[in-house]
């Protein structure tokens, strides 16, 4: 989880998930940096949120 932010934070605004998660300032930040694990509360919400975000939609248009 906290591996696919790594590899995708340029693309990513970790500080709107933060947000959007309820989580406090600078928690997923910090776990993305290695300076601290993500707390077992919020696993479950980031892990929803992620699969959700990951999933392909249908019906638009083929980037390439």
């Amino acid at each position: 989880m906290i591996d696919w932010i790594k590899e995708n934070k340029q693309f990513l605004s970790i500080r709107a998930i933060e947000q959007h998660l309820k989580m406090p300032d600078s928690t997923l930040i910090k776990a993305v940096n290695g300076s601290q694990n993500l707390p077992k509360k919020y696993e479950e919400r980031l892990s929803k949120f992620l699969m959700v975000l990951q999933k392909p939609q249908s019906g638009g248009k083929n980037l390439k």
